[in-house]
């Protein structure tokens, strides 16, 4: 599970130049534009024609705008925003939120249930306990086990019909941070579907949303070495054969070292302490939510359950690589992307 969203591992994109207009034909050109938006740099990359500039640029400003305004609702570092009040009301009362909070919490829920809480939106007191970022020693034992008695997403009541959230226990608090940044991306992605604009990738701070092509030919990505022994150059590289969310979990950019130990940001919510034997976690779904939260569940959980979720959930895959530099990929890898011949692991 993710502290915060600023701390998800980017994927590798090696195939987007920063500019803000590219021409790739005689008619068509690619648009860009980025903003700083849910604690993190949000991207938009879209090929249109030369003559629908005005029109791009209209719907990138209306992506931006919507974003926003799911910024406001899904925040848990906003004090006014409704995650907030759900939190400052645990153990007390309902609150009513609006639809993209049940939405985000049911889906959430979903994912939970089915990674048996590896995925747990209640993670943030444990996530606020570890702060990799600040720390320099691992939390005392005694207060790991006592702020794991808060995380649990089994308590968190949901009423879709009164659209109302609930803690049940005093001091819990959810964060949308491994899960809302996926959703902002779809929704960002719908919304340009509907101006008639279908080749893009946004970049959610490394989660992923790709649709369609560029210049009639397949978006490439490529994926991180958790070890950085290829130099900046990814590790596996691919080409995006549907729209996708596409999601990195890994344990290299966020960490201290104690006593010889790396401690990374990736806490396991059944041991309340970084999860082991994983180093790199990517996921592809249809729904860019689930490749967000997904990435961290499976960085948990490894190789094996990661694959009978996938059994379950067939409409996700996924590539991991454990602690001993093994490249592991699900079966279904094809269905999402192809992958050159002579690549090492494959």
């Amino acid at each position: 599970m993710l502290i915060r969203s600023l701390q998800r591992c980017p994927i590798f994109l090696f195939c987007l130049l920063l500019l803000a207009c590219e021409q790739t034909g005689l008619d068509h050109r690619i648009y860009e534009q980025e903003k700083v938006l849910m604690g993190t740099v949000m991207k938009i990359k879209a090929e249109a024609l030369r003559q629908d500039e005005m029109k791009t640029r209209e719907a990138f400003d209306d992506a931006f705008r919507l974003i926003a305004a799911l910024e406001s609702d899904l925040s848990e570092w906003q004090e006014v925003s409704p995650v907030s009040l759900v939190n400052r009301n645990a153990g007390i009362n309902p609150v009513a939120v609006p639809e993209p909070v049940v939405t985000v919490t049911r889906k959430s829920l979903e994912i939970a249930l089915i990674s048996d809480g590896a995925f747990d939106v209640t993670f943030r007191p444990l996530g606020r306990l570890w702060n990799i970022r600040s720390r320099k020693m691992p939390p005392p034992v005694d207060s790991v086990a006592v702020i794991r008695r808060l995380v649990d997403y089994r308590l968190i009541e949901l009423d879709t019909l009164r659209s109302t959230l609930f803690l049940k226990k005093t001091g819990m608090e959810i964060g949308f941070g491994g899960i809302a940044k996926g959703y902002a991306a779809w929704r960002a992605g719908e919304l340009l579907k509907a101006r008639g604009i279908g080749n893009f990738i946004i970049n959610a701070g490394g989660d992923l949303y790709v649709h369609g092509s560029k210049n009639g030919s397949y978006w490439s990505s490529g994926i991180t070495d958790p070890d950085n022994r290829t130099g900046g150059k990814p590790l596996i590289a691919f080409r995006i054969l549907k729209p996708c969310g596409i999601a990195t979990s890994g344990n290299y950019e966020n960490y201290f070292i104690w006593q010889g130990k790396r401690y990374h940001h990736i806490i396991d919510p059944s041991t309340g302490y970084p999860a082991e034997g994983i180093k790199s976690a990517t996921v592809f779904s249809d729904d860019p939510a689930k490749a967000d939260a997904y990435a961290t569940a499976f960085f948990i959980l490894g190789y094996d359950k990661a694959l009978d979720i996938i059994g379950k959930d067939p409409k996700t895959a996924f590539i991991l690589i454990d602690k001993d530099n093994r490249i592991l990929r699900s079966p279904n890898l094809g269905r999402y992307i192809a992958i050159p011949d002579g690549q090492s692991g494959f």
